[in-house]
């Protein structure tokens, strides 16, 4: 009969078994002739707390602490212009490996709507590393109890409530035209004020704003310190942990479903080894327990997608979201 491991050899066990697969993974990359050799920055176009910031933190953390990359890891926030600084700053360091910058949806978006001049092609894409949903919150303070309080108040008057959200054209952006239109409103004169990262949440609690669209990792915590109510939730079925309890749009009888992915990229002009190599490591991270440990306390949909994947994913996501916001208004003309 089989003898079960203790609680400890277990633990053992596991932490050997990622330090190992760790090692597998860099290891192919480093014999094709590059690694890092000097520091290498993670960049984040949000202020520090916003859901782009825990991302870059997490995957610094489990760099650090099994000092995979072999070199220090830095986490830096280039904030402003709805995330121009930071594509900016990495446009900076073409062909350079050393630097990477986590994205969102706003790396196509934010071309179709005009804002930047950059499209993703302009970089290279590393990975997808998952997918959070979005979700419309208010302060437990607000008169509007359910979502469909807050489209039966849109319908009365689609102008009527201030909706925040980050970056203009951004997925938050979508779906907030999309609420919006539901409502019969028209999404370029509905009152939707952009902020930068945590601030967003700032304004949602100080009253500031009437409501907020955010990944659902953002509002979670407030949910359970009892400061935010959430009305509704733009994902295919009910989240879990502390917002079970609120229902999906789909459920209260609009087909919304808006998924916020998380992606890392690269300058462009990198070589094939370079490449390489972050697709090994960053493969690995997603592996380790550490990173499956952040998905779950962040609500993630695991899904990663290695770089010729993510590039092939980027060009059907352009399409799509070139198309909603077309429908919306929002793309320039």
């Amino acid at each position: 009969m089989p003898v079960k491991p203790s609680a400890g050899e277990t633990t053992i066990a596991c932490v050997i078994g990622a330090a190992a697969l760790l090692a597998l993974a860099a290891a192919p990359a480093a014999a094709q002739g590059w690694k890092p050799d000097k520091n290498v920055e993670i960049v984040v176009g949000l202020t520090a707390g916003s859901s782009q910031d825990r991302t870059g933190r997490a995957l610094q953390k489990i760099w650090q602490d099994g000092n995979v990359l072999g070199v220090p890891v830095a986490v830096a926030n280039r904030v402003g212009g709805g995330g121009q600084v930071a594509w900016n700053f990495l446009a900076q360091h073409a062909g350079d490996a050393h630097y990477l910058q986590i994205a969102s949806p706003t790396v196509i978006t934010s071309h179709v709507t005009g804002a930047s001049r950059f499209t993703f092609a302009d970089f290279t894409p590393l990975a997808l590393l998952g997918t959070q949903y979005l979700a419309l919150a208010v302060n437990t303070a607000s008169p509007l109890k359910t979502g469909r309080d807050f489209m039966e108040r849109l319908k009365r008057d689609p102008y009527s409530l201030s909706i925040g959200v980050n970056s203009a054209g951004s997925a938050l952006h979508i779906l907030a035209g999309m609420l919006v239109k539901a409502a019969g409103g028209d999404p370029k004169k509905a009152k939707i004020i952009v902020f930068q990262g945590a601030e967003l949440m700032t304004a949602a609690l100080g009253g500031h704003i009437d409501c907020v669209v955010t990944v659902a990792s953002n509002i979670q915590p407030h949910v359970e310190s009892g400061k935010m109510r959430m009305l509704g939730v733009a994902a295919p079925r009910r989240l879990g942990s502390a917002l079970a309890a609120a229902p999906t749009w789909k459920e209260q009888g609009y087909d919304l479903v808006m998924p916020n992915w998380a992606g890392v990229f690269g300058p462009r002009g990198l070589s094939t080894p370079q490449i390489a190599y972050w697709d090994g490591v960053l493969a690995a991270a997603v592996a380790s327990a550490d990173w499956k440990a952040f998905i779950d306390a962040n609500l993630w949909e695991p899904e990663y997608l290695n770089s010729a994947d993510y590039t092939k994913y980027l060009r059907a996501e352009e399409a799509k979201l070139r198309a909603a916001l077309t429908d919306l208004g929002l793309a320039k003309q």
